[in-house]
């Protein structure tokens, strides 16, 4: 594979492709993907991470941090364009196995890049909704002033600024005991289903189809309960930033660290791989076929009888 010079996502696939009718080729609208196709746009979206990472890692840095802000608007969004942690398992892994063998090396540095800078910008911009949106705003106000209280009628309180508060804490207790394991199969599980959600939108041509096709595992791991890393990045700092440990003093960033963003990062790149691996042996030989028709039709167009051909 030769890896792609551009720096933003393609969308060529939602394009009309030629259809043959009545002994004619008309351009229809594509009702859906093939699974070979799909592994196709997975890898190129692969390949133009690595590159921007190679390139332009401060692009990387960017698009990390707004995916890390734009995730905490909500429990999940689709974030177009911005680099997303849990995303990138997915993407660069395909990419790197898409490689030739004397482009691996570069694959693989760019992923171990995009893996690291990617993690720690989307903690940055979580951190950044959380005081700048959330904090700040008195949308979740402090422990400190409610400690006394956080064991009566706090949560069924209407002021929004102590509900939020109540939930935000408790839940980053419930992440910061969480048993070492137990997160890594909720990252896991979290993560096959973001992954699974990602490739079936791009099975689908048209937004509608998109929308029912990602909501679908999305609702599954939210009601599942399992970990989002990213969402987790923007709870459990929100969580010990306004107090929690006046409420439990295992709310704290070795717990953190320990007891979930470790854990469910081992479970996200397992997640991812859970998808990764068994497409890739199902799909790579369409996928390598269609690669190889490809040259060959660029191949038989450009040289005929060893001759550029005249435009």
């Amino acid at each position: 594979m030769v890896a792609h010079n551009v720096l933003c996502h393609s969308n060529a696939h939602t394009q009309p492709r030629p259809v043959a009718y009545e002994n004619k080729y008309v351009n229809v609208k594509r009702v859906f993907n093939t699974q070979p196709e799909v592994m196709g746009f997975v890898i190129c979206v692969g390949e133009t991470i690595h590159e921007r990472m190679l390139k332009k890692p401060m692009m990387t840095i960017l698009l990390s941090v707004q995916a890390g802000l734009l995730l905490s608007f909500g429990v999940l969004m689709s974030c177009q364009g911005a680099e997303l942690i849990t995303a990138n398992y997915m993407f660069c892994s395909f990419a790197v196995l898409a490689a030739d063998p004397e482009d691996r090396p570069r694959q693989i540095k760019g992923l171990l890049g995009n893996w690291f800078f990617c993690w720690w910008s989307n903690l940055l911009g979580a951190v950044l909704h959380f005081v700048m949106f959330a904090w700040s705003t008195g949308l979740i106000k402090s422990v400190v002033d409610f400690r006394d209280d956080m064991n009566g009628d706090l949560c069924s309180r209407s002021n929004y600024g102590m509900a939020n508060l109540c939930k935000v804490v408790k839940v980053c207790r419930a992440k910061c005991t969480a048993h070492f394991t137990t997160s890594i199969i909720r990252g896991a599980g979290c993560n096959w289903m973001v992954c699974l959600a990602i490739w079936l939108q791009m099975i689908a041509t048209e937004p509608i189809s998109k929308f029912i096709m990602i909501w679908l595992p999305i609702e599954l791991f939210i009601s599942s309960g399992f970990d989002h890393l990213v969402v987790n990045e923007f709870l459990i700092p929100a969580g010990i930033m306004v107090g929690g440990k006046y409420y439990d003093d295992r709310c704290n960033w070795g717990n953190a660290f320990w007891f979930n963003f470790v854990p469910v990062t081992l479970g996200s790149i397992v997640g991812a791989w859970f998808l990764v691996f068994p497409f890739w042996l199902i799909n790579k030989d369409g996928w390598m076929a269609a690669q190889k028709s490809k040259a060959d039709a660029e191949c038989a167009h450009t040289i005929v009888g060893g001759k550029p051909v005249e435009e």
